[in-house]
């Protein structure tokens, strides 16, 4: 596993020069900070910053001069690919936009990689799937709902069938600490108890949240088995729908519970939601030897301090 500053987790993995797209985002900016902790790690950023003390490098993901002159710059020997138009509504609102900002993108990167001869790990997500069955595996058939599923799927093909030794981590439900504007799904929750406002979660919503520290160290596993390919679900160990999830940050920080309300998917207007895209992380476990941190200790390492037990 990977260690992150001030965690749990011990090396295992030689060091490795890795370049981390979307290194401004809520995800990307963590697994900076996170996976520089025991590898030369670079951030490629478009307009935000980047984490302090991460080298970064300015790039348009869909520039393939850009990015080739960055390849060039950093020669990374492994590409984590973060970056992503993630916003379900503005995908909706603009297929074009989403094709470009999540599939053209990662078109350009994995040929980036197979010149580089560097190996592709692209983020993917949960929301692949349409939300028919509970614990999605690896061989359950993706049914995407919205554009953002549907244009996430396209590059998870894109970056599979790149390089024999690609990989795709469909994580879930970001919990735990974050990075930048954006929070994470506990952060946000935690934000609004802390001000005394309501907070109104589907009650018939089911995640599997997972925190960024054990995203890094499924990271770290994959790059420390060069043999390791094909797609993997990363994911918490606990089945929640979003209601128990605002539950658990109240009773975890000790926050009043009844600000939570309770609402049904029916009352949601807008991109479509499925109903549960909670993922089965077998395979994580047999072949990466994945283990998820807890959930009680991804609320209280928040960047929305709550508890004078949580985590610099």
């Amino acid at each position: 596993m990977l260690p992150s500053r001030g965690s749990e987790f011990t090396f295992s993995v030689a060091p490795v020069r890795v370049l981390i797209t979307g290194a401004s985002g809520l995800l990307g900016g963590r697994l900076c900070d996170l996976l520089s902790a025991g590898h030369s790690v670079t951030g490629l950023i478009r307009a935000r910053p980047g984490p302090a003390g991460i080298a970064t490098v300015g790039v348009d993901l869909v520039d393939a001069t850009a990015v080739e002159a960055a390849f060039a710059l950093v020669r990374p020997q492994a590409i984590v690919h973060c970056a992503a138009l993630a916003d379900a509504e503005a995908c909706e609102r603009d297929p074009a936009l989403a094709l470009r900002e999540n599939v053209e993108a990662t078109r350009i990167l994995a040929r980036a990689c197979h010149c580089a001869a560097a190996r592709l790990i692209a983020i993917s997500t949960d929301l692949v799937f349409g939300g028919e069955d509970a614990f999605a595996s690896e061989t359950s058939t993706p049914r995407p709902l919205t554009e953002y599923g549907r244009s996430k799927l396209a590059a998870e093909s894109i970056a599979i069938t790149s390089a024999a030794d690609a990989v795709v981590l469909r994580v879930a439900l970001v919990s735990g600490r974050g990075f930048g504007p954006r929070l994470s799904s506990t952060e946000g929750v935690a934000r609004s108890l802390r001000a005394g406002e309501p907070v109104t979660l589907y009650e018939d919503e089911w995640r599997t949240p997972v925190d960024a520290e054990s995203v890094a160290a499924a990271i770290g596993a994959v790059l420390d088995r060069p043999s390791v390919r094909g797609c993997f679900h990363i994911a918490g160990s606990e089945r929640l729908t979003r209601v128990q999830l605002g539950e658990r940050v109240a009773d975890v920080l000790g926050s009043d519970v009844s600000l939570i309300r309770r609402v049904s998917q029916a009352s949601h207007r807008g991109a479509p939601r499925p109903r549960d895209v909670s993922l089965d992380i077998t395979r994580a476990r047999t072949e990466l030897g994945f283990s998820p941190r807890p959930l009680g200790l991804a609320i209280l390492q928040g960047r929305i301090e709550l508890s004078t037990s949580a985590a610099p």
